[in-house]
């Protein structure tokens, strides 16, 4: 019998098992299905926008700012651990107005922001210039966030991957869980292998998360939104700041000259790979907003589900007497891997929820 079963190897699953290793000598497995293209961890762009997603002071915002901070010590253990860099850097965040409609909502984040964060500043059109070598269009309206950073995704999830591998962490490949059913003392996980008992599980699969727990009838309900996601190169392109418009294009400059586009938004859609439709849609966009773009070459394209309730509030709770659902990040699943790695094994430890996330309870319409 394992202490703690996760289901889901995404950053937020592996960082709340990397966690629990390091606080007691507990037998954890991480079980995944590993479906290619139904991933979000591995195919995010892999902002910190602690500050670009919010315009209003809620436990959200608080813990974002917080897991951001973790990062760059983060960065450097993985490093110890794996040997895998995940590339974190701090080159800010430039946020601009897509319309003429959007000006207004832009200038009210800021000012949230720059009464919090004097770092935060408003830039004209010859500042933009200044700040980014003259390589984005000034449009409509533009902030600087400076404190807001960016990692390699795909790097960090490897990196946690490979540091709960070697701290002896049972990880089921191509494994798919069947069903979860409450036992007098413990939990019997049925999966497409084999029955695992468990004397505390985590779901935390993501878009998928609510389909193992459908007898609770959880609110407020996870769904599934496909972002599709380019990779450009342009040898010439000297940017380092992260661009993102109002309208949810964004453009986070990589190593190598390489530049990732991201990302479309459609809902409920849990199909595998890219479409023309929304591939030109972002390569327009970001050339628009990026002329030399316009002659970039497409390096790679791919797409992830990512998981989304209601006014984009994820979801932190115990259920049932040691069953915890971990969903619903959206965007923010890499940026809050961190913070919910540390609160969550604390819980699971202790039996008692962290006052950080006692906001981010679910509804349930039963008890059982």
């Amino acid at each position: 019998m394992y202490d703690v079963v996760i289901i889901g190897s995404g950053v937020i699953g592996m960082s709340i098992a990397r966690t629990l290793s390091d606080k007691d000598s507990l037998s954890i497995a991480v079980i995944d299905r590993d479906v290619p293209g139904l991933h979000a961890s591995y195919k995010a762009g892999g902002m910190l926008g602690a500050q670009n997603e919010f315009v209003q002071d809620t436990a959200l915002y608080q813990l974002a700012l917080r897991s951001r901070d973790y990062f760059k010590s983060l960065s450097q253990d993985l490093y110890k651990e794996t040997n895998i860099n995940i590339d974190y850097q701090e080159h800010g965040l430039i946020k601009m107005a897509a319309s003429e409609d959007d000006i207004e909502c832009l200038k009210a984040q800021y000012h949230f922001l720059n009464q919090r964060d004097r770092s935060v500043t408003t830039l004209s059109e010859n500042s933009l210039k200044d700040l980014c070598n003259d390589s984005i269009d000034f449009n409509h309206h533009a902030i600087y966030i400076p404190n807001d950073g960016q990692i390699n995704a795909s790097k960090y999830t490897k990196a946690l991957l490979k540091s709960i591998n070697n701290k002896g962490i049972d990880r089921l490949y191509h494994t798919e869980v069947k069903s979860l059913k409450r036992l007098k003392d413990c939990y019997k996980v049925q999966t497409s292998h084999s029955i695992l008992l468990a004397k505390k599980v985590v779901v935390a699969g993501g878009a998928w998360s609510n389909d193992l727990l459908e007898n609770y009838q959880i609110e407020p309900k996870v769904t599934g939104v496909k972002g599709v996601v380019l990779l450009l190169e342009h040898e010439h392109l000297n940017l380092k700041q992260t661009l993102f418009m109002t309208n949810g294009c964004y453009i986070v400059p990589k190593r190598g000259n390489r530049f990732l586009v991201g990302a479309t938004s459609y809902v409920d859609d849990y199909s595998v790979g890219t479409s023309t439709e929304g591939e030109q849609w972002l390569f327009n966009k970001a050339a628009a907003y990026i002329p030399l773009l316009n002659s970039s070459n497409i390096i790679h394209k791919w797409s992830g589900i990512r998981p989304y309730t209601d006014h984009e509030w994820p979801i932190m709770d115990e259920i049932d007497n040691g069953l915890f659902l971990v969903t619903g990040h959206y965007r923010n699943g890499i940026l809050l891997s961190p913070i919910i790695g540390k609160l969550m094994a604390e819980w699971i430890v202790n039996d008692q929820p962290p006052s950080l996330i006692k906001d981010f309870k679910a509804k349930r319409s039963v008890h059982l």
